[in-house]
């Protein structure tokens, strides 16, 4: 990773316990994804998915005590199955480019998530790409680190239960 990538990256690195086909499901399965993608009391009310590069990848979801929160969908840009899906805000469906505001949730990124076997379960890499350092503080203080490792811990409770 080079200085500037380091600067404008967030990571999360967990082993998890269940093999990457259970664990690419709950990537790719949107009945799945609703139950460990975003910390819980944080309930996902819908869910836009096309694992298609361009297509789309959008969440609703509902906040206690901040109400809903229905950012416009991004794009899908790589699926290898199994290995890596990789989606960014930057982008909507079909690889139009997105405006952004200034507001604290106004910034782009990329989310790359990447699953390796290893033993019996899953390394699975999680890193938000940003495109400046103020993006990737802003990101880190919204939660990223909390807010991201519990839904790892969701993630690999759900996985091995499938």
């Amino acid at each position: 990773m080079t200085d500037t990538t380091a600067e404008t990256s967030l990571v999360i690195d967990r082993l998890l316990e269940a093999p990457p086909e259970k664990v690419w499901r709950c990537l790719t399965e949107p009945e799945l994804l609703r139950r460990w993608f975003a910390p819980h009391p944080v309930e996902i009310t819908d869910i836009a998915l096309d694992l298609t590069p361009g297509g789309m990848f959008g969440i609703t979801m509902e906040v206690p005590g901040h109400g809903t929160i229905n950012e416009p969908p991004g794009c899908v840009l790589l699926v290898e199955p199994l290995r890596r899906l990789v989606w960014t805000s930057a982008l909507g469906p079909g690889f139009v480019p997105r405006r952004f505001g200034s507001g604290p949730m106004e910034f782009p990124m990329t989310a790359d998530m990447t699953l390796s076997a290893e033993g019996n379960g899953t390394r699975y890499v999680a890193t938000a790409l940003h495109a400046m350092p103020e993006d990737t503080g802003k990101h880190a203080a919204m939660g990223f680190h909390a807010g991201w490792g519990t839904t790892a811990k969701q993630l690999n409770a759900l996985a091995q239960t499938l």
